[in-house]
């Protein structure tokens, strides 16, 4: 098995433990979503009539809030596990196609999106500039792409970087533990570190403290199902690459996107950004 065999096998696996098929947590997963839109323009933010793809999309629960502003959605997720949980979730509807497919080598239509998603699935590829070539090219002139990868750190303090460098070696090691080991062990940070850390840092936060320079404070509006299933995505992946701002805006551009477009949301989960495909009619008076 290669190394993105593994990845795509660990997150088929991930999308089965935690498959949110019940909407229990279908508050806090659509807050998550609606974080995510934040840099998205507003008027695509009412459009519901939209051609658009979320690539790598997992258990589908991204695509269940981006389905009602759709036309036309492609759902492409490599992991027959996964996309497998995405039917259950989003059902067989005509506008709904699913592809069993990676990013890298998908048959959505060339030029046929006015919208793009991809969020926190960059940051595993093989090459994420062939990723972000491959969506950029299934994208219309004009069309929107909204991407969420790691970020590097540039606007922490150095302690986040440190903290980043303990929990990588942790990250290295459990990873690579069998299935029923990394899942407990997932947990066990779930319930030692997220919970405790994101509850006192909520009651801070309700006693007028700024919490926002804090490790885990995005989880303060989150429930524990969400922090164990986020705690295996960042302890259980084999990968993991993280980019600055000044990466993403390279890569954007190398792969067609206007770089005056590129909006980065100023709010947790960092980075998500949202870019414009160039148009060859903005090119021609550049």
């Amino acid at each position: 098995m290669t190394w993105n065999e593994r990845v795509i096998s660990d997150f088929g696996d991930e999308w089965q433990r935690f498959n949110y098929l019940n909407n229990e947590d279908s508050t806090e997963l659509e807050f998550q979503f609606d974080r995510y839109f934040e840099p998205v323009p507003d008027n695509l933010q009412r459009r519901d009539d939209l051609v658009a793809a979320d690539f790598g999309a997992g258990s589908g629960r991204w695509s269940f809030f981006l389905m009602r502003k759709c036309h036309r959605l492609y759902v492409v997720e490599p992991s027959t596990k996964a996309i497998d949980i995405a039917k259950r979730r989003l059902g067989e509807i005509s506008k709904i196609t699913y592809l069993n497919e990676p990013i890298e080598r998908n048959t959505v239509p060339v030029e046929s999106l006015d919208f793009a998603i991809c969020l926190g699935v960059l940051h595993v590829v093989d090459d994420i500039q062939v990723s972000l070539d491959e969506i950029s090219a299934k994208l219309k002139e004009g069309g929107y792409f909204l991407g969420y990868v790691y970020y590097s750190f540039e606007n922490r303090p150095k302690s986040y970087f440190l903290l980043w460098k303990l929990s990588d070696y942790a990250r290295r090691r459990v990873s690579r533990f069998p299935r029923v080991l990394k899942f407990a062990f997932a947990d066990l940070i779930a319930a030692l570190v997220y919970f405790p850390v994101s509850r006192t840092l909520l009651l801070l936060h309700k006693l007028g403290l700024d919490t926002h320079n804090y490790p885990l404070n995005h989880y303060e509006a989150l429930n524990f199902k969400m922090m164990r299933n986020d705690a295996l995505d960042r302890f259980g992946t084999t990968v993991e690459n993280r980019f600055s701002k000044k990466d993403l805006v390279i890569l954007l551009k190398n792969a067609g996107f206007d770089e005056h477009s590129i909006i980065f949301s100023e709010n947790e989960p960092f980075w998500t950004f949202c870019a414009r495909k160039k148009s060859s009619t903005v090119d021609s008076k550049e």
